[in-house]
């Protein structure tokens, strides 16, 4: 039988430590040891060993002198996965310090800004995200809808909302709902309570 995918990434683990260790000895530039802690990072993630995955994200950041950019965005995924705030924002900033043109990297940085409340940031990153034609653009113009829609300005987040929907191809639930929630509001006049109905986006992988 094959070996499920869990056991696969620990399999792996285990081949890039082997080659680690042959390319320390045959003392192989930091770049390519930089790749292989960004691999064995990676296999951690997938297997849940967050803090170890961090661990080997840093030290691939740490050998490639702040330049590995793909390192930095999986920094930040795992710091957020964990909860690290602070921790990951500076992750993700990196990531698009070294990318501006990198969608994903905004969209994740906005999920921070989310997280922290800090919606002014968040608005503005997600904006990015579009611009930068990220996978998750619909939900970018979602979360933005939300955002308005806190700041009582109805009428651009039915815009946003709409576009989300359009852009999703009429899947995105949240979109949808979230438009019906504020036609409802404006035009009934309902009470705020309402507004805490209203839903987010997250990223989909």
């Amino acid at each position: 039988m094959i070996h499920i995918k869990c056991k696969q990434f620990e399999t792996a683990v285990e081949n890039y430590q082997k080659i680690l260790l042959l390319a320390e000895a045959e003392r192989q530039s930091d770049d390519f040891l930089a790749q292989v802690h960004f691999n064995i990072g990676i296999c951690f993630y997938h297997r849940k060993q967050t803090s170890e995955a961090v661990a080997e994200f840093t030290e691939a950041i740490k050998l490639s002198r702040r330049t590995y950019q793909k390192a930095f965005y999986a920094l930040g995924m795992a710091e957020a996965a964990l909860k690290n705030w602070r921790a990951a924002e500076n992750a993700f900033r990196a990531a698009v310090k070294l990318k501006k043109t990198d969608g994903e990297a905004w969209f994740d940085l906005a999920l921070i800004h989310l997280a922290v409340k800090n919606l002014e940031a968040a608005e503005t990153a997600f904006r990015n995200s579009i611009k930068y034609k990220s996978v998750a653009a619909a939900d970018a113009h979602n979360n933005i809808g939300v955002i308005f829609a806190l700041q009582n300005n109805f009428l651009l987040a039915e815009r946003e909302f709409q576009t989300a929907l359009i852009q999703s191809r009429g899947t995105s639930a949240e979109a949808r709902n979230n438009l019906q929630f504020c036609k409802t509001y404006r035009e009934e006049n309902q009470t705020l309570d309402l507004i805490a109905k209203l839903q987010f986006s997250k990223y989909r992988e």
